[in-house]
């Protein structure tokens, strides 16, 4: 996959999407790419994985996943921790990153209480671009700011929605 940018001068762009239950990572799905010319991306890896963990009803009817599911599908949270950390981003320099969600703060947060840190790197912050605030900016309104909204808006059909990877 290739995507193109403009005025963007990180060398990586990491898109992330989570579901989280209480605060509680449940799934991380990531779209790692790396900068090829000046206004151009390629993939160059991608992830999804769940964390096994029960979650509660409202959480299963949201994002239809359930605990049987988890339990079947899913890893210990110190599993899914090595898997982002040092397999999805091993050789990546955090300071060269760029990190895009919808919902960053909250996102990044999560992330941060379960041991995985894209908020600071060598005591710096990482860059990061949060599709939800810059949509309010850009759009200049408060509401009608979902993922699905704003994907549709936009021309693009969103299958699933409130699946980690369907939305990243």
């Amino acid at each position: 996959m290739i995507i193109k940018t403009y005025n963007e001068n990180h060398n990586y762009l990491l898109f992330i999407d989570l579901e989280f239950s209480n605060q509680d990572l449940v799934q991380f799905a990531g779209l790692l790419f790396k900068r090829i010319d000046d206004e151009t991306y390629q993939l160059i890896r991608s992830l999804n994985t769940y964390v096994s963990r029960k979650v509660c009803y409202p959480f299963m009817e949201y994002t239809s996943i359930t605990n049987s599911f988890l339990e079947e599908n899913g890893i210990p949270l110190s599993d899914a921790k090595m898997l982002i950390m040092e397999d999805f981003l091993m050789d990546i320099p955090l300071n060269e990153i760029e990190v895009i969600s919808h919902g960053l703060k909250n996102d990044r947060i999560v992330l941060n209480n379960s041991g995985i840190n894209l908020l600071t790197y060598n005591n710096k912050p990482i860059d990061g671009y949060c599709t939800y605030m810059n949509g309010r900016r850009i759009l200049e309104r408060q509401n009608h700011l979902t993922l699905v909204d704003i994907a549709e808006e936009s021309g693009y059909y969103v299958h699933a929605a409130h699946n980690a990877y369907n939305d990243v």
